[in-house]
């Protein structure tokens, strides 16, 4: 087999230095294209039918489903507002963490969103994700677990204090926001100058009667 495949190795190699006249033939290396659609036609059926019966089972859940929801809100439609409220309040007590109250948030706390995904709730009204997506997501974590800024010193009152992203703002309401004012407004000459040096605002609010103009004289 070693010798066959030297010698067929020896021609190939001839046929390429021969130059385009001679071209090789590679159809006797390739494999053919499997074509035969009707080797496996009984497996094939079998399979199709599979999949029709999971269509077919679940278009009838789905159907059913739908009527079960609508005849839930007819129902719902026809009940008391007192009714109503009772069955809300029994539904509530089965959620996880019904009656708990939130602990308070602390000063300068970190804020986490739990996402928008994997929100979906069961039949009981708990997270489908299990107790993972039931927690308390405002809850303090890392450095603001460790104490409450708010009895820290006033200069300690930051975020990341003592690193070198800190900042000296907390929060709106230890500022002034009631200066409608722009910053660089404050200084009245560096913002006439400004308007000065732009095209079509230079003396855009004089009103007076240009002066004629005198000839030069021997004119």
């Amino acid at each position: 087999r070693a010798d066959g495949s030297r010698q067929l190795l020896v021609q190939i190699v001839q046929q390429e230095e021969a130059g385009p006249s001679q071209p090789v033939d590679k159809s006797e290396f390739e494999a053919p294209p499997d074509d035969d659609d009707e080797a496996d036609e009984l497996e094939q059926f079998e399979r199709w039918k599979v999949r029709e019966l999971r269509r077919v089972k679940r278009e009838r859940e789905e159907a059913r489903k739908e009527e079960a929801d609508k005849a839930e809100i007819e129902r719902r439609r026809k009940l008391t507002d007192a009714e109503r409220a009772a069955e809300d309040e029994e539904f509530n007590q089965g959620r996880a963490g019904h009656g708990q109250e939130k602990e308070q948030w602390k000063f300068l706390q970190r804020y986490y969103h739990k996402g928008a995904y994997f929100q979906d709730e069961d039949e009981t009204g708990n997270a489908k994700m299990g107790p993972v997506m039931s927690q308390d997501f405002g809850a303090a974590t890392g450095r603001d677990a460790v104490g409450d800024k708010a009895a820290m010193p006033a200069p300690m009152q930051v975020k990341n204090f003592g690193h070198r992203g800190a900042v000296k703002w907390t929060h709106l309401s230890a500022e002034d926001t009631s200066s409608k004012d722009a910053l660089w407004a404050a200084d009245r000459g560096l913002a006439g100058k400004y308007k000065q040096r732009m095209a079509g605002v230079k003396a855009s609010n004089d009103f007076e009667r240009p002066a004629k103009r005198k000839k030069p004289a021997g004119l």
